[in-house]
């Protein structure tokens, strides 16, 4: 009877380690299956941030030819209206010269205005996109430490 019960105290302990063992096997499969979905969704979402970054750059860069394109136009439409300006003065007598000259000096210092107003929007988008790629740089920043300190928790609460 002795050697009965001591083989089934044997088997027992055989079948709990191998219980024990089988368990350990799947936590760590389930810990690999983790980590290797985590380096994929990081490696996604890096690639999303990148694809959103070039788009932002390429909207920035499509706005800056809007605006240049714009500027060109009102300079050539101003100098447009300077040429006809100063054709007309030809054909008028002196007394009307000073007023053409008047109103040429006027769209010059309107155009001059114009060109400090395109200046500085220029300016401002430049130091917008500076802000804008400073802003993603501390996000992406601060989401990588998130996700290490995630992964860091995870990993030494298991």
């Amino acid at each position: 009877m002795n050697a009965k019960f001591s083989i089934g105290i044997v088997v027992a302990i055989v079948l709990q380690v191998s219980g024990f063992v089988w368990w350990i096997a799947q936590q760590s499969q389930t810990i690999d299956t983790l980590k290797n979905e985590v380096a994929e969704l990081t490696a996604r979402t890096e690639v999303e941030k990148e694809v959103t970054l070039i788009n932002d750059v390429e909207q920035l860069k499509k706005d800056l030819q809007e605006l240049s394109d714009k500027t060109k136009d009102a300079i050539l439409d101003v100098l447009a209206q300077v040429d006809k300006a100063g054709q007309h003065t030809d054909t008028r007598v002196e007394g009307l010269g000073e007023y053409t000259d008047t109103k040429i000096s006027n769209l010059v210092a309107d155009l001059q205005k114009l060109l400090i107003q395109h200046e500085q929007w220029i300016d401002e988008l430049e130091a917008e996109d500076e802000a804008i790629w400073a802003e993603i740089d501390a996000q992406i920043k601060a989401l990588d430490k998130k996700l290490s300190d995630r992964i860091k928790e995870s990993l030494t609460s298991k």
